[in-house]
């Protein structure tokens, strides 16, 4: 059966959606990608610089995607049964989120570590900046008392139709 591009969008945001509410570590890396967002903005980075963060970020967060994804059609193959390849399967699919990570984290360092310095280290913050820097600690506690509360509501509702 074909779907309208709308459907498709909608599937994939009931899918990010599910994702949100159900796995701890979307959540951890949704928090971190809008506190890296957030703080290549205040930091003014040129383009070339935020497009490699985002495209870091959005790296882990399709690696984690994929890796909850896989580890749900072995859950559902395998049920309650344990099985040395179901468990190879997700081991090796959370390898590659281990590895998105750390590649993400290392263009997160090199990237940002010179800007950082520079506001942070050698005392380049007017009061411009401190009040930036305010309102991204303000905007960073929402989003993640956002990300915390959305895998405590709806607890147990399964989706409604088959995508």
């Amino acid at each position: 059966m074909r779907h309208t591009l709308w459907e498709s969008f909608r599937f994939a945001g009931r899918g990010l959606h599910a994702a949100l509410q159900t796995q701890r570590t979307i959540r951890v890396h949704v928090a971190l990608a809008v506190g890296v967002v957030l703080g290549a903005v205040w930091l003014d980075l040129a383009p070339a610089d935020a497009a490699l963060l985002v495209l870091a970020v959005t790296g882990v967060l399709a690696a984690e995607l994929a890796n909850t994804a896989l580890e749900a059609l072995v859950d559902l193959h395998v049920g309650n049964r344990r099985h040395p390849l179901a468990g190879r399967a997700k081991d090796l699919s959370a390898a590659a989120v281990l590895i998105a990570s750390g590649g993400a984290a290392i263009i997160g360092i090199l990237v940002l570590a010179r800007p950082l310095a520079a506001v942070l280290v050698l005392g380049r913050l007017d009061v411009t900046t401190a009040g930036r820097a305010g309102v991204l600690v303000i905007l960073m506690a929402l989003v993640v008392l956002v990300m915390l509360s959305a895998g405590e509501r709806d607890k147990g509702a399964e989706g409604s139709d088959e995508g």
